[in-house]
Protein backbone atom coordinates (compact mmCIF):
# COMPACT_ATOMS: atom_id res chain seq x y z
CA UNK A 1 0.00 0.00 0.00
CA UNK A 2 2.61 2.61 0.76
CA UNK A 3 4.17 1.36 -2.37
CA UNK A 4 1.39 2.47 -4.70
CA UNK A 5 0.96 6.02 -1.94
CA UNK A 6 4.78 6.74 -3.25
CA UNK A 7 3.92 6.00 -6.88
CA UNK A 8 0.81 8.18 -6.62
CA UNK A 9 2.95 10.98 -4.84
CA UNK A 10 5.70 10.83 -7.86
CA UNK A 11 2.74 11.08 -10.39
CA UNK A 12 1.06 14.57 -8.57
CA UNK A 13 4.75 15.76 -8.63
CA UNK A 14 5.61 15.15 -12.43
CA UNK A 15 1.77 16.83 -12.92
CA UNK A 16 2.15 19.60 -10.87
CA UNK A 17 6.03 20.20 -12.26
CA UNK A 18 4.70 19.67 -15.97
CA UNK A 19 2.09 22.88 -15.40
CA UNK A 20 5.12 24.82 -13.82
CA UNK A 21 7.13 24.06 -16.59
CA UNK A 22 4.32 24.78 -19.14
CA UNK A 23 4.68 28.52 -19.17
CA UNK A 24 8.16 28.61 -19.08
CA UNK A 25 8.67 26.69 -22.29
CA UNK A 26 5.68 28.81 -23.88
CA UNK A 27 8.39 31.47 -23.27
CA UNK A 28 11.06 30.25 -24.34
CA UNK A 29 9.91 29.11 -27.73
CA UNK A 30 8.25 32.51 -27.45
CA UNK A 31 11.93 33.88 -27.25
CA UNK A 32 13.13 31.86 -29.81
CA UNK A 33 10.14 32.90 -32.38
CA UNK A 34 10.93 36.65 -31.70
CA UNK A 35 14.48 36.36 -32.59
CA UNK A 36 13.12 34.43 -35.88
CA UNK A 37 10.77 37.40 -36.31
CA UNK A 38 13.56 40.14 -36.12
CA UNK A 39 15.81 37.84 -38.33
CA UNK A 40 13.13 38.15 -40.78
CA UNK A 41 12.47 34.45 -41.11
CA UNK A 42 8.66 34.00 -40.74
CA UNK A 43 7.81 30.27 -41.52
CA UNK A 44 10.43 29.60 -38.55
CA UNK A 45 8.96 32.08 -36.33
CA UNK A 46 5.43 30.63 -37.06
CA UNK A 47 6.86 27.12 -35.85
CA UNK A 48 8.23 28.23 -32.58
CA UNK A 49 5.27 30.72 -31.82
CA UNK A 50 2.39 27.69 -32.49
CA UNK A 51 4.70 25.61 -30.24
CA UNK A 52 4.68 28.50 -27.49
CA UNK A 53 0.93 28.63 -27.84
CA UNK A 54 0.80 24.75 -27.39
CA UNK A 55 2.27 24.74 -24.20
CA UNK A 56 0.71 28.13 -22.92
CA UNK A 57 -2.43 28.90 -25.12
CA UNK A 58 -2.92 32.17 -23.77
CA UNK A 59 0.08 33.96 -24.65
CA UNK A 60 -0.69 36.20 -26.33
CA UNK A 61 2.23 37.68 -27.13
CA UNK A 62 3.24 34.77 -28.96
CA UNK A 63 -0.44 35.02 -30.86
CA UNK A 64 0.23 38.46 -31.71
CA UNK A 65 3.72 37.85 -33.03
CA UNK A 66 1.90 34.72 -35.01
CA UNK A 67 -0.61 36.89 -36.76
CA UNK A 68 2.32 39.57 -37.39
CA UNK A 69 4.83 36.11 -38.97
CA UNK A 70 1.16 35.17 -41.28
CA UNK A 71 0.94 39.11 -42.50
CA UNK A 72 4.46 38.67 -43.80
CA UNK A 73 3.82 35.69 -45.02
CA UNK A 74 1.01 36.47 -47.26
CA UNK A 75 -0.91 34.21 -44.80
CA UNK A 76 -3.83 36.22 -44.68
CA UNK A 77 -6.53 34.15 -43.64
CA UNK A 78 -4.09 32.58 -41.00
CA UNK A 79 -3.43 36.18 -39.46
CA UNK A 80 -6.64 37.43 -39.99
CA UNK A 81 -7.49 34.24 -37.58
CA UNK A 82 -4.99 35.43 -34.93
CA UNK A 83 -5.52 39.27 -34.73
CA UNK A 84 -9.65 38.03 -33.91
CA UNK A 85 -8.38 35.49 -31.25
CA UNK A 86 -6.07 38.05 -29.66
CA UNK A 87 -8.79 40.22 -29.98
CA UNK A 88 -11.45 38.52 -27.81
CA UNK A 89 -8.72 37.78 -25.45
CA UNK A 90 -7.64 41.26 -24.88
CA UNK A 91 -10.47 44.01 -26.37
CA UNK A 92 -8.34 47.01 -25.69
CA UNK A 93 -5.36 45.22 -27.69
CA UNK A 94 -4.16 47.83 -30.26
CA UNK A 95 -2.05 46.25 -32.09
CA UNK A 96 -4.74 43.96 -32.73
CA UNK A 97 -6.80 46.44 -34.14
CA UNK A 98 -4.44 47.69 -36.32
CA UNK A 99 -3.01 44.55 -37.39
CA UNK A 100 -6.73 43.63 -38.68
CA UNK A 101 -7.28 46.95 -40.12
CA UNK A 102 -4.20 46.49 -42.88
CA UNK A 103 -5.46 43.12 -43.58
CA UNK A 104 -8.66 44.28 -44.17
CA UNK A 105 -6.68 47.20 -46.37
CA UNK A 106 -4.86 44.40 -48.38
CA UNK A 107 -8.41 42.59 -49.12
CA UNK A 108 -10.16 45.83 -49.99
CA UNK A 109 -12.35 45.69 -47.41
CA UNK A 110 -12.37 49.58 -46.28
CA UNK A 111 -15.25 49.77 -44.35
CA UNK A 112 -14.05 46.86 -42.03
CA UNK A 113 -10.80 48.24 -41.87
CA UNK A 114 -12.20 51.83 -40.83
CA UNK A 115 -13.62 49.90 -37.74
CA UNK A 116 -10.86 48.55 -36.44
CA UNK A 117 -8.68 51.55 -36.84
CA UNK A 118 -11.56 53.64 -35.21
CA UNK A 119 -10.77 51.00 -31.97
CA UNK A 120 -7.09 50.92 -32.56
CA UNK A 121 -7.50 55.06 -32.48
CA UNK A 122 -9.35 54.62 -29.32
CA UNK A 123 -6.79 52.86 -27.25
CA UNK A 124 -4.35 55.15 -28.75
CA UNK A 125 -4.49 58.48 -30.22
CA UNK A 126 -0.75 59.11 -30.78
CA UNK A 127 0.22 57.02 -33.93
CA UNK A 128 0.01 58.72 -37.26
CA UNK A 129 -0.13 55.23 -39.11
CA UNK A 130 -3.80 55.24 -37.66
CA UNK A 131 -5.04 58.33 -39.08
CA UNK A 132 -2.93 57.72 -42.00
CA UNK A 133 -4.81 54.98 -43.06
CA UNK A 134 -7.81 56.12 -42.07
CA UNK A 135 -7.59 59.18 -44.75
CA UNK A 136 -6.71 56.38 -46.79
CA UNK A 137 -9.43 53.78 -46.71
CA UNK A 138 -11.85 57.28 -46.88
CA UNK A 139 -10.16 57.85 -50.35
CA UNK A 140 -10.67 54.86 -51.35
CA UNK A 141 -14.34 55.30 -51.03
CA UNK A 142 -14.50 58.82 -52.43
CA UNK A 143 -15.27 60.68 -49.02
CA UNK A 144 -12.02 63.02 -49.74
CA UNK A 145 -13.32 65.28 -47.03
CA UNK A 146 -13.27 63.03 -44.22
CA UNK A 147 -10.03 61.51 -45.76
CA UNK A 148 -8.58 64.95 -45.25
CA UNK A 149 -9.79 65.52 -41.51
CA UNK A 150 -7.86 62.17 -41.02
CA UNK A 151 -4.77 63.58 -43.04
CA UNK A 152 -4.90 66.61 -41.13
CA UNK A 153 -4.33 64.78 -37.91
CA UNK A 154 -1.81 62.03 -39.33
CA UNK A 155 0.60 65.14 -40.22
CA UNK A 156 -0.80 67.40 -37.15
CA UNK A 157 1.55 63.91 -34.99
CA UNK A 158 4.41 64.03 -37.62
CA UNK A 159 4.79 67.08 -39.20
CA UNK A 160 7.51 64.78 -41.57
CA UNK A 161 4.87 62.19 -42.75
CA UNK A 162 5.39 62.21 -46.92
CA UNK A 163 2.80 59.61 -47.89
CA UNK A 164 0.60 61.53 -45.59
CA UNK A 165 1.05 64.57 -47.99
CA UNK A 166 0.64 62.60 -50.81
CA UNK A 167 -2.61 60.96 -49.65
CA UNK A 168 -4.06 64.34 -49.15
CA UNK A 169 -2.65 65.60 -52.10
CA UNK A 170 -5.14 63.22 -54.37
CA UNK A 171 -8.00 64.50 -51.59
CA UNK A 172 -7.58 67.85 -52.81
CA UNK A 173 -7.70 66.98 -56.37
CA UNK A 174 -10.46 64.71 -56.34
CA UNK A 175 -12.22 67.85 -54.69
CA UNK A 176 -10.66 69.69 -57.07
CA UNK A 177 -8.90 71.77 -55.24
CA UNK A 178 -5.63 71.65 -57.58
CA UNK A 179 -3.48 74.12 -56.07
CA UNK A 180 -4.14 72.85 -52.52
CA UNK A 181 -3.09 69.14 -53.96
CA UNK A 182 -0.13 70.50 -56.25
CA UNK A 183 1.52 71.82 -52.71
CA UNK A 184 0.91 68.68 -50.74
CA UNK A 185 3.00 66.78 -53.67
CA UNK A 186 5.38 69.54 -53.30
CA UNK A 187 5.15 68.75 -49.53
CA UNK A 188 5.62 64.77 -50.02
CA UNK A 189 8.88 65.23 -52.90
CA UNK A 190 10.38 67.43 -50.45
CA UNK A 191 10.23 64.56 -47.50
CA UNK A 192 10.77 61.75 -49.93
CA UNK A 193 12.29 62.21 -53.23
CA UNK A 194 11.54 58.33 -54.39
CA UNK A 195 7.94 58.51 -54.49
CA UNK A 196 7.31 58.46 -57.90
CA UNK A 197 3.37 57.85 -57.63
CA UNK A 198 3.96 61.65 -56.46
CA UNK A 199 5.87 62.74 -59.22
CA UNK A 200 3.28 61.06 -61.33
CA UNK A 201 0.41 62.81 -59.67
CA UNK A 202 1.87 66.26 -60.02
CA UNK A 203 2.25 66.04 -63.42
CA UNK A 204 -1.46 65.87 -63.72
CA UNK A 205 -1.30 69.40 -62.10
CA UNK A 206 1.27 70.68 -64.42
CA UNK A 207 -0.57 69.45 -67.75
CA UNK A 208 -3.59 70.95 -66.23
CA UNK A 209 -1.34 74.48 -66.46
CA UNK A 210 0.17 73.17 -69.45
CA UNK A 211 3.36 73.56 -67.80
CA UNK A 212 4.93 70.37 -70.27
CA UNK A 213 8.45 71.66 -69.38
CA UNK A 214 7.60 71.21 -66.00
CA UNK A 215 6.22 67.38 -66.72
CA UNK A 216 9.07 66.90 -68.69
CA UNK A 217 11.34 67.61 -65.33
CA UNK A 218 9.47 65.32 -63.32
CA UNK A 219 9.50 62.70 -65.77
CA UNK A 220 13.26 63.18 -65.69
CA UNK A 221 12.65 62.35 -61.76
CA UNK A 222 11.01 59.19 -62.39
CA UNK A 223 13.64 58.14 -64.89
CA UNK A 224 15.99 58.62 -62.71
CA UNK A 225 14.28 56.23 -60.09
CA UNK A 226 13.17 53.81 -62.69
CA UNK A 227 15.30 53.54 -65.50
CA UNK A 228 13.20 51.16 -66.95
CA UNK A 229 9.74 52.36 -66.93
CA UNK A 230 8.53 52.56 -70.60
CA UNK A 231 5.45 54.96 -69.81
CA UNK A 232 7.68 57.71 -68.09
CA UNK A 233 9.90 57.28 -71.46
CA UNK A 234 6.86 57.43 -73.57
CA UNK A 235 5.37 60.55 -71.71
CA UNK A 236 8.50 62.35 -71.43
CA UNK A 237 8.69 61.80 -75.51
CA UNK A 238 5.26 63.32 -75.91
CA UNK A 239 5.60 66.55 -73.88
CA UNK A 240 8.71 66.89 -75.55
CA UNK A 241 6.77 66.37 -78.86
CA UNK A 242 4.35 69.05 -77.68
CA UNK A 243 7.33 71.57 -77.34
CA UNK A 244 8.47 70.75 -80.36
CA UNK A 245 11.56 69.18 -79.05
CA UNK A 246 11.43 66.53 -82.10
CA UNK A 247 14.46 64.99 -81.61
CA UNK A 248 14.42 64.69 -77.82
CA UNK A 249 11.02 63.27 -78.46
CA UNK A 250 12.69 60.58 -80.75
CA UNK A 251 15.15 59.38 -78.28
CA UNK A 252 12.58 59.00 -75.68
CA UNK A 253 10.21 57.02 -78.16
CA UNK A 254 13.25 54.90 -79.25
CA UNK A 255 13.75 53.89 -75.78
CA UNK A 256 10.37 53.21 -75.24
CA UNK A 257 10.58 50.98 -78.18
CA UNK A 258 13.51 49.10 -76.58
CA UNK A 259 11.71 48.27 -73.54
CA UNK A 260 8.43 47.47 -75.33
CA UNK A 261 8.58 46.62 -78.85
CA UNK A 262 4.77 46.23 -79.62
CA UNK A 263 3.86 49.56 -77.81
CA UNK A 264 2.08 51.04 -80.66
CA UNK A 265 1.85 54.62 -79.38
CA UNK A 266 5.20 55.29 -79.34
CA UNK A 267 5.71 54.25 -83.02
CA UNK A 268 2.61 56.64 -83.76
CA UNK A 269 4.19 59.59 -81.88
CA UNK A 270 7.55 59.00 -82.88
CA UNK A 271 6.18 59.05 -86.52
CA UNK A 272 4.74 62.37 -85.86
CA UNK A 273 8.00 63.74 -84.23
CA UNK A 274 10.33 62.88 -87.15
CA UNK A 275 7.45 64.36 -89.71
CA UNK A 276 8.06 67.48 -87.48
CA UNK A 277 11.72 67.40 -88.49
CA UNK A 278 10.52 66.92 -92.52
CA UNK A 279 11.74 63.03 -92.53
CA UNK A 280 8.41 62.24 -93.93
CA UNK A 281 9.60 58.82 -95.21
CA UNK A 282 10.70 57.80 -92.09
CA UNK A 283 7.36 59.17 -90.26
CA UNK A 284 5.76 57.09 -93.02
CA UNK A 285 7.66 54.08 -91.57
CA UNK A 286 6.70 54.43 -88.37
CA UNK A 287 2.97 54.50 -88.82
CA UNK A 288 3.01 51.29 -91.01
CA UNK A 289 4.89 49.58 -88.30
CA UNK A 290 1.85 50.51 -86.01
CA UNK A 291 -0.79 49.31 -88.48
CA UNK A 292 1.32 46.09 -88.64
CA UNK A 293 0.71 45.78 -84.49
CA UNK A 294 -2.92 46.89 -85.40
CA UNK A 295 -4.91 46.71 -88.33
CA UNK A 296 -7.85 48.46 -87.17
CA UNK A 297 -5.59 51.70 -86.58
CA UNK A 298 -7.34 54.28 -88.24
CA UNK A 299 -5.34 57.53 -86.80
CA UNK A 300 -2.70 55.62 -88.38
CA UNK A 301 -3.65 55.81 -91.79
CA UNK A 302 -5.19 59.31 -91.45
CA UNK A 303 -1.22 60.14 -90.40
CA UNK A 304 -0.03 58.78 -93.39
CA UNK A 305 -2.43 61.00 -95.17
CA UNK A 306 -1.56 64.44 -93.68
CA UNK A 307 2.34 63.42 -94.78
CA UNK A 308 1.28 62.39 -98.33
CA UNK A 309 -0.37 65.70 -98.18
CA UNK A 310 2.91 67.25 -97.26
CA UNK A 311 4.87 65.48 -99.61
CA UNK A 312 2.42 66.97 -102.70
CA UNK A 313 1.29 63.24 -103.34
CA UNK A 314 -2.47 64.11 -103.43
CA UNK A 315 -3.65 61.00 -104.71
CA UNK A 316 -1.86 58.99 -101.99
CA UNK A 317 -2.87 61.60 -99.72
CA UNK A 318 -6.57 60.96 -100.14
CA UNK A 319 -6.19 56.68 -100.45
CA UNK A 320 -5.25 56.60 -96.66
CA UNK A 321 -7.94 59.70 -95.60
CA UNK A 322 -10.50 57.16 -97.28
CA UNK A 323 -8.57 53.96 -95.22
CA UNK A 324 -9.47 55.59 -92.20
CA UNK A 325 -12.96 56.54 -92.85
CA UNK A 326 -13.49 53.07 -94.02
CA UNK A 327 -12.05 51.87 -90.02
CA UNK A 328 -14.13 54.90 -88.09
CA UNK A 329 -16.76 55.99 -90.05
CA UNK A 330 -18.02 58.70 -88.10
CA UNK A 331 -14.18 60.22 -88.39
CA UNK A 332 -14.63 63.68 -88.82
CA UNK A 333 -11.27 65.02 -89.48
CA UNK A 334 -10.63 62.20 -92.03
CA UNK A 335 -13.76 63.75 -93.78
CA UNK A 336 -12.27 66.69 -94.05
CA UNK A 337 -9.02 66.38 -95.03
CA UNK A 338 -10.18 64.24 -98.03
CA UNK A 339 -12.58 67.14 -98.58
CA UNK A 340 -9.31 68.95 -98.68
CA UNK A 341 -7.62 66.97 -101.36
CA UNK A 342 -10.67 67.02 -103.38
CA UNK A 343 -10.99 70.20 -103.74
CA UNK A 344 -7.47 70.39 -104.40
CA UNK A 345 -8.05 68.04 -107.35
CA UNK A 346 -10.54 70.30 -108.47
CA UNK A 347 -13.29 68.35 -107.36
CA UNK A 348 -15.39 70.64 -105.66
CA UNK A 349 -19.12 68.67 -105.57
CA UNK A 350 -16.89 65.29 -104.15
CA UNK A 351 -15.16 67.86 -101.75
CA UNK A 352 -18.54 69.69 -100.46
CA UNK A 353 -20.32 65.92 -99.31
CA UNK A 354 -16.83 65.32 -97.59
CA UNK A 355 -17.55 68.45 -95.97
CA UNK A 356 -20.98 68.22 -95.09
CA UNK A 357 -19.95 64.75 -93.36
CA UNK A 358 -17.14 66.12 -91.35
CA UNK A 359 -19.76 68.80 -90.47
CA UNK A 360 -22.38 66.06 -89.50
CA UNK A 361 -20.13 64.26 -87.01
CA UNK A 362 -19.14 67.97 -85.34
CA UNK A 363 -21.55 70.24 -85.95
CA UNK A 364 -18.55 72.49 -84.21
CA UNK A 365 -16.12 71.80 -87.22
CA UNK A 366 -15.71 74.90 -88.20
CA UNK A 367 -12.87 75.10 -90.27
CA UNK A 368 -14.83 72.19 -92.57
CA UNK A 369 -17.93 75.26 -92.67
CA UNK A 370 -14.67 76.96 -94.54
CA UNK A 371 -13.31 74.19 -96.47
CA UNK A 372 -17.39 73.93 -98.01
CA UNK A 373 -17.83 77.82 -98.49
CA UNK A 374 -14.58 78.14 -100.84
CA UNK A 375 -15.75 74.80 -102.57
CA UNK A 376 -19.36 76.65 -102.98
CA UNK A 377 -17.52 79.72 -103.66
CA UNK A 378 -15.60 77.89 -106.73
CA UNK A 379 -18.73 76.84 -107.70
CA UNK A 380 -19.94 80.11 -108.06
CA UNK A 381 -22.93 79.53 -105.45
CA UNK A 382 -21.78 82.39 -103.80
CA UNK A 383 -25.36 82.90 -101.88
CA UNK A 384 -24.77 79.40 -100.04
CA UNK A 385 -20.56 80.30 -99.81
CA UNK A 386 -21.81 82.81 -97.66
CA UNK A 387 -24.13 81.10 -95.13
CA UNK A 388 -20.67 79.03 -94.22
CA UNK A 389 -18.50 81.88 -94.16
CA UNK A 390 -20.77 84.10 -91.77
CA UNK A 391 -20.53 81.34 -89.52
CA UNK A 392 -17.23 80.29 -89.42
CA UNK A 393 -16.20 84.39 -88.87
CA UNK A 394 -18.52 84.51 -86.38
CA UNK A 395 -16.27 81.57 -84.53
CA UNK A 396 -13.20 82.39 -86.33
CA UNK A 397 -12.42 86.24 -86.09
CA UNK A 398 -8.81 86.24 -87.05
CA UNK A 399 -8.64 84.26 -90.36
CA UNK A 400 -7.54 86.95 -93.02
CA UNK A 401 -8.00 84.50 -95.94
CA UNK A 402 -11.56 83.66 -94.87
CA UNK A 403 -12.26 87.66 -94.95
CA UNK A 404 -10.95 88.10 -98.37
CA UNK A 405 -12.96 84.97 -99.53
CA UNK A 406 -15.95 85.92 -98.40
CA UNK A 407 -15.20 89.35 -99.98
CA UNK A 408 -14.81 87.71 -102.99
CA UNK A 409 -18.58 86.28 -102.52
CA UNK A 410 -20.31 89.58 -101.68
CA UNK A 411 -19.15 91.45 -104.78
CA UNK A 412 -20.11 88.49 -106.81
CA UNK A 413 -24.16 89.04 -105.47
CA UNK A 414 -23.43 92.64 -105.59
CA UNK A 415 -22.82 94.04 -101.68
CA UNK A 416 -19.91 95.50 -102.93
CA UNK A 417 -19.69 97.66 -99.45
CA UNK A 418 -19.76 94.62 -97.52
CA UNK A 419 -16.89 93.20 -99.78
CA UNK A 420 -14.88 96.27 -99.63
CA UNK A 421 -15.16 95.74 -95.23
CA UNK A 422 -13.88 92.25 -95.73
CA UNK A 423 -11.13 93.14 -97.90
CA UNK A 424 -10.41 96.10 -94.95
CA UNK A 425 -10.58 93.39 -92.32
CA UNK A 426 -8.22 91.13 -94.19
CA UNK A 427 -5.28 93.55 -94.94
CA UNK A 428 -5.28 94.65 -91.48
CA UNK A 429 -4.65 90.86 -90.37
CA UNK A 430 -2.09 90.76 -92.79
CA UNK A 431 -3.36 89.42 -96.15
CA UNK A 432 -1.20 91.78 -98.72
CA UNK A 433 -3.30 90.58 -101.90
CA UNK A 434 -6.47 92.17 -100.24
CA UNK A 435 -4.96 96.02 -100.83
CA UNK A 436 -5.01 95.11 -105.19
CA UNK A 437 -8.65 94.17 -104.71
CA UNK A 438 -9.38 96.98 -102.47
CA UNK A 439 -7.83 99.32 -105.43
CA UNK A 440 -10.11 97.78 -107.89
CA UNK A 441 -13.47 97.54 -106.20
CA UNK A 442 -13.54 99.82 -103.89
CA UNK A 443 -12.17 103.35 -104.78
CA UNK A 444 -15.67 104.94 -104.57
CA UNK A 445 -16.26 103.33 -100.92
Amino acid sequence: MKKYISILVSVAVIVVAFFILKPKLSDSYLQKGNEQLDSANYELAVEYYSKALKFHKKNTTALLNRAKSYYQLEQLESSLNDFTELLAADSANFQGYFGRALIYIKQEQWKDALNDLVMAQSNDNKVSDVPYFIGFSYVKLNEYEKAIDALNNAIAIDPGYAEAYYQRGIAKANLGDLEGSAADFNKSLELDKNNLDAYERRVKYKIDKEDFKGAISDYDAIIALDKDNQDAYFQRGYFKLRIRDFQGAISDFDKSIEINPKHIKSYKKRGNAKAGLGKFDEALSDYDQALALDKGDFESYFMKGRIYLSKSDIKNASIQFSKAIQLKNDYAEAYYMRGVTKAMQQKYEESIQDFNQAIKYNKNYFEAYLGRATSLGMLERHNEALVDYDYYLKHVKNNGSAFLNRAVSRINVDNTKGGCEDLKKALELGVEKAQEMLNMYCSNN
